[in-house]
């Protein structure tokens, strides 16, 4: 059917964790709702990111592409997991859901989209991929309109 011109590298979802990282560092610092030190701390993340690539590029032959996958997979999904947290923290914690509901739509769903997107890309057909990414992203508009719902009728 539709065949990439190249194929993923593994490597190629550490970049994205180490960009969400540096956009989550460049979000808490413009937004006055968290510490100081939250910006810092998604920077050093980021750099992390930057030393796990360094050692992924030293051990390429000692590890095989299925833990390289690993450990970049995993990395990302600690960025979106710090994604998910700073949304709920600032519905939950805070007490501001329209805050809240703001951050969603504008950075949870698109990161999580992004993810699902090259994630399948990833495994193979893109077809299938744009299909799944579009579904997930109209579950999550839908439980985010409940929410909305939710939180006018109190």
């Amino acid at each position: 059917m539709f065949k990439l011109a190249t194929e993923l590298l593994p490597e190629f979802f550490l970049f994205l964790g180490i960009d969400f990282f540096v956009g989550l560092s460049l979000l808490t610092c413009v937004m006055g709702h968290f510490r100081r030190a939250v910006p810092y701390l998604y920077q050093a993340a980021a750099v992390f990111g930057y030393v796990n690539l360094w050692m992924s590029r030293q051990l390429l032959s000692t590890f095989g592409e299925y833990m390289r996958f690993s450990y970049c997979l995993l990395y990302l999904a600690l960025a979106l997991a710090n994604i998910v947290g700073i949304n709920v923290y600032l519905a939950v914690v805070k007490k501001m859901w329209t805050l809240g509901k703001v951050f969603a739509c504008s950075v949870t769903f698109p990161t999580t989209l992004i993810f699902a997107f090259f994630f399948s890309l990833y495994e193979g057909e893109p077809f299938y991929v744009l299909t799944a990414s579009f579904l997930f992203g109209a579950i999550v508009l839908g439980v985010g309109a409940a929410f909305m719902v939710m939180a006018r009728g109190r």
